[in-house]
C-alpha cells in the first residue's frame, strides 16, 4: 500500500523581526573602520618613478629584482624613514650583506661606542635593533621548531627561516603585552637566504621544504600586520622584505621568486627593481686621471602590485651609496657629493671629474605572472 505523500513543512518567517535589533544584540553591527594610510618615507626619486611615497605602513610590502638592481638601497632607505616617523625598525639581514657606510650614507641612525679595554670604536644600531645569521643562531639555537620549545642542546648548526617568524611574533607578542609600547617595522632581507628547519636538520637542503617553511608566517602577514591598521589598535605595525627573482625558462620564461612564492602573493605592494630578460641596468661611473669610479646604477623601477592606492606605474630610478636620486639630477648628486667621489678616485678636489660613456641596457622584455 503506498504511502500517503508527506505535507512540505510550512517555513513561517518569525513575526516582527528586526534585523538591526538582531545585528546590535550579537555585537555585528560594529563597522570596521582603519586608520588613514600613512607610509614609511623613501627619498623623492622613488615618489619621482612609481608615485607613492614609500612603504605602506600597517601592510606588507616586497621589493623583488636580480642581484644589484638596487633592493638594498630601499631596505636602508626604508629603515631611515621608519626612524624619521618614530616607528622602531627591527632589521633582520641573512643576506649577509650588511654595510654601515651604506645604511648611514641612507640615512640611518647609527652611534659610535668605544670598548673601554681596547678603545676600538665600533658603530651599533641607534634607534633600532639588528640581527644578522649569527644573531638569529645564538638566539634560536637550542629551539627545537618540530617540537616548539627549547632544548638543553643546540637543535641545529644554522639559523632558519622559522627563527624569522619567531622572532616577529615575539616582538609582536611584547608590544601586545605592554612590554614593547612602539609601532614596529620589521625589515628582512632577504627570502631566500636560510634554510627551513627540516632542511637544516636533515643531511641536504630541500627547495620545497624551504618553500614550505614559509607558511610559519600566515598569521604574522594575514592578520598580526593588517589587524593593526584597525582604528582602535594603538600600535600600527609594518612588514618589508626583499626578494631576489629567477626566471623558469622551462615555464615560458615567468618570473619566480627565490625562496618561494609565499610572500609574492601575500604582500599588498611589490615593487619589482631592474630587468626581467636580464638585470635591465645601467652602471654610472665618473673618471678622473685615467680612474674610473662606479657611483651607481640607473634602472627600471615598476609598482608590480599595489593593493593599497591602486596606483601601478613604471620608471626609471638611479642608485647610489647615499639613497636613490632621480636620473634627471645625477648632476646636481655629483655636485653635491663631488668630494665623495674624488676621494673615491684618490684625486685632489679640484681635477676635473668625467662622465664614463653608460654601460648596459635597461631594455628588459615584459614581466610574466
Amino acid at each position: 500500500m503506498a504511502k500517503k505523500p508527506t505535507k512540505p513543512t510550512k517555513t513561517l518567517a518569525k513575526k516582527n523581526f528586526d534585523i538591526d535589533k538582531f545585528l546590535e544584540d550579537n555585537n555585528l553591527d560594529n563597522e570596521a573602520k582603519d586608520k588613514d594610510i600613512t607610509w614609511i618615507p623613501l627619498s623623492k626619486a622613488w615618489h619621482d618613478a612609481i608615485k607613492i611615497p614609500g612603504f605602506p605602513r600597517g601592510y606588507v610590502s616586497l621589493v623583488r629584482g636580480f642581484s644589484n638592481t638596487g633592493k638594498s638601497t630601499a631596505f636602508y632607505e626604508g629603515i631611515a624613514g621608519a626612524q624619521r616617523i618614530g616607528d622602531f625598525p627591527v632589521v633582520i639581514e641573512t643576506e649577509g650583506n650588511w654595510s654601515w657606510d651604506h645604511a648611514k650614507q641612507c640615512g640611518v641612525k647609527i652611534k659610535y661606542v668605544t670598548d673601554k679595554v681596547t678603545g676600538e670604536v665600533k658603530e651599533k644600531p641607534d634607534g633600532f635593533v639588528l640581527y644578522r645569521q649569527n644573531d638569529l643562531f645564538q638566539k634560536y639555537k637550542l629551539y627545537c621548531h618540530k617540537e616548539s620549545k627549547y632544548k638543553k642542546d643546540p637543535t641545529r648548526g644554522e639559523p632558519v627561516i622559522e627563527d624569522v617568524s619567531l622572532l616577529m611574533q615575539e616582538y609582536l607578542k611584547m608590544q601586545r603585552e605592554g612590554d614593547f609600547p612602539m609601532n614596529i617595522a620589521f625589515f628582512w632581507d632577504s627570502i631566500g637566504t636560510l634554510n627551513g628547519y627540516q632542511s637544516a636538520t636533515s643531511s641536504s637542503s630541500n627547495n620545497q621544504w624551504n618553500a614550505g617553511a614559509m607558511n610559519n608566517f600566515q598569521s604574522i602577514v594575514n592578520f598580526m600586520i593588517p589587524a593593526s591598521r584597525g582604528l582602535d589598535e594603538k600600535f600600527t605595525n609594518t612588514l618589508v622584505c626583499v626578494q631576489k627573482i629567477w626566471i623558469d625558462n622551462m615555464g615560458g620564461g615567468i618570473v619566480k621568486h627565490k625562496g618561494g612564492e609565499f610572500m609574492f602573493f601575500n604582500a599588498r605592494l611589490i615593487v619589482h627593481m631592474g630587468g626581467i630578460a636580464s638585470h635591465g641596468t645601467v652602471k654610472l661611473s665618473a673618471t678622473a686621471l685615467k680612474q674610473e669610479f662606479n657611483y651607481g646604477t640607473k634602472v627600471k623601477i615598476k609598482c608590480e602590485k599595489n593593493h593599497i592606492n591602486g596606483i601601478t606605474r613604471n620608471g626609471e630610478i638611479a642608485s647610489t651609496p647615499h639613497g636613490f636620486c632621480n636620473p634627471d639630477e645625477l648632476t646636481e648628486y655629483k655636485n653635491k657629493h663631488r668630494q665623495f667621489i674624488h676621494d673615491a678616485l684618490n684625486v685632489p678636489y679640484d681635477v676635473e671629474l668625467g662622465e664614463v660613456e653608460e654601460e648596459g641596457s635597461l631594455e628588459s622584455g615584459d614581466i610574466k605572472e
